[in-house]
């Protein structure tokens, strides 16, 4: 008898609590930040240039980890702390992996199933996931001939034309990657798949630039019959869903008619392709190979160069670094056991991030985090150049300092690691960044150890670095010079 009286309080009791909890919830205020405009929200102060540094003025105006304000009617949440970063992207990535949906670009322009775009909860983000963490498990000896073979190309062609040293970063990057994807070498600079894959790469640009569509804000429009006069972005976004399409096939039927003839070399594509699995998902995936690696690496290796440009002292000692495990000009193996060039890698990606804002993240259901509640559907952007540049915990951010990741200096140095910040978070990190790694190690020992690095003009030179603000960041253009070290290069 007690029994039968005891269950029904408890649900009584149980019941109680939850509808006590859900009424505290719904109390709970959204997280510091500006309020803006009634309609638009914060629109009319959202940065244009650098938004990363005005999100940090906000976190230190308002206080706290994270910084809330509403676009119209999209909830935005800046992650400006790695414990933020930490505890909801990577603790509960099951419900931060999410994107947001993009009306122009993943609707409009069908970019959607892409592998950066695609929601953590459909089946096919799992098979790319597999595909690429497969293809990209590749060891040193896997990869050692290419990057070895194209550092080489764009030492010559550093030697040939220094002035077109931003032209050569980009040929090797892409070089790299397309043989990797798709066996595909390439011949000369105004290669076509070359000039195909970043008319892609800009079309995508235009196409998610940050409130340039209003389409993004009011889903509704994305209804409206493409023959009105207001609705040109309609008809921009069909054409450029035809050409994307059209350019992503381009690579793809390559390798798929070189199989045939037989003349295949061994790639992402090819291997994929000869195990049977779906055609579309390696097409995507290999299309994200590229999209996903040329720009981050021709950015940290700008940002090297232009570092070592003012910093010559630290570049004389990662030379001397190189001069002694290298007897020749540096090889894969050879980077993988320069600990001071690690260190300064390690560092040009905390001072100099290739992507100062991450890319977005969603949350899938709502949250409650450090008192505050985070709706369903909030748009997450962690703030890489805050953490990066936290005094707590890198001391004087603002200083270019490899030692830091040298030795015990106090820090936890697995908390350091800028690796941690550099290639995404949760469910989402980058499954290609030990490869990036080793491309960037190898390509700024042969830089060090064929050029010396100055300015071109020491006192015109960057008083302050600059980046652009797109999703890959890039330090402005400076004038640099390279000064070959080995005599008959």
């Amino acid at each position: 008898m007690s029994l039968l009286l005891c269950l029904p309080t408890a649900i009584l009791l149980c019941t109680t609590v939850y509808a006590i909890h859900e009424k505290l919830r719904l109390r709970l205020a959204l997280p510091p930040g500006p309020r803006g405009r009634f309609i638009s929200g914060v629109t009319a102060i959202l940065p244009r240039s650098e938004p990363w540094k005005k999100y940090a003025e906000w976190a230190a105006r308002y206080g706290g980890s994270m910084t809330s304000f509403r676009v119209y009617n999209r909830h935005i949440l800046i992650l400006n702390t790695h414990t933020a970063v930490s505890d909801l992207l990577d603790r509960r990535a099951q419900l931060y992996s999410e994107r947001p949906v993009l009306q122009m670009y993943h609707l409009i322009c069908g970019r959607g199933l892409s592998v950066f775009n695609i929601p953590a909860s459909y089946p096919r983000h799992k098979l790319y996931r597999r595909l690429l963490k497969s293809g990209l498990n590749l060891s040193p000896a896997d990869v050692s001939e290419t990057l070895e073979e194209e550092v080489g190309v764009l030492m010559r062609g550093l030697v040939e034309r220094p002035g077109e040293w931003r032209r050569h970063l980009r040929r090797n990057a892409a070089a790299v990657i397309m043989k990797i994807a798709f066996g595909y070498s390439i011949s000369q600079e105004s290669d076509p798949f070359i000039s195909a894959a970043e008319q892609s790469s800009k079309i995508s640009v235009w196409a998610m630039e940050p409130g340039r569509w209003l389409v993004d804000y009011c889903p509704i429009l994305r209804y409206i019959p493409s023959w009105l006069p207001c609705a040109g972005f309609k008809r921009q976004g069909a054409e450029w869903r035809s050409l994307l399409d059209e350019l992503g096939e381009v690579p793809h039927q390559w390798v798929k008619e070189q199989m045939a003839a037989g003349t295949a070399l061994p790639s992402f594509t090819s291997r994929h392709l000869s195990h049977h699995e779906d055609e579309d998902v390696v097409k995507w995936s290999a299309a994200a190979l590229y999209v996903g690696a040329t720009d981050t690496t021709i950015a940290a290796t700008t940002s090297f160069i232009m570092l070592m440009a003012l910093h010559p002292a630290i570049q004389k000692r990662a030379r001397e670094e190189i001069m002694l495990v290298s007897s020749a000009a540096p090889s894969v193996a050879d980077v993988k056991n320069s600990s001071y060039l690690g260190a300064v890698l390690k560092e040009v990606l905390r001072y100099a991030p290739v992507a100062n804002l991450a890319l977005p993240h969603s949350v899938s259901q709502e949250d409650t985090y450090a008192g505050y509640r985070i709706p369903a559907g909030t748009t997450v952007l962690p703030n890489v150049w805050a953490i990066m540049h936290d005094a707590e915990m890198y001391p004087k951010p603002f200083t270019f300092n490899p030692e830091r990741f040298l030795g015990n200096h106090g820090c936890d140095q697995g908390q350091q690691d800028p690796n941690r910040w550099a290639w995404g978070f949760g469910r989402r990190v980058c499954p290609g960044r030990h490869l990036a790694e080793t491309m960037l190690l190898l390509n700024m020992a042969s830089l060090l150890y064929h050029f010396d690095i100055s300015p071109e003009s020491p006192e015109q030179f960057l008083k302050e670095v600059e980046f652009t603000s797109g999703h890959t960041s890039h330090i402005k253009p400076f004038a640099v010079r390279f000064e070959p070290r080995i005599a008959n290069e």
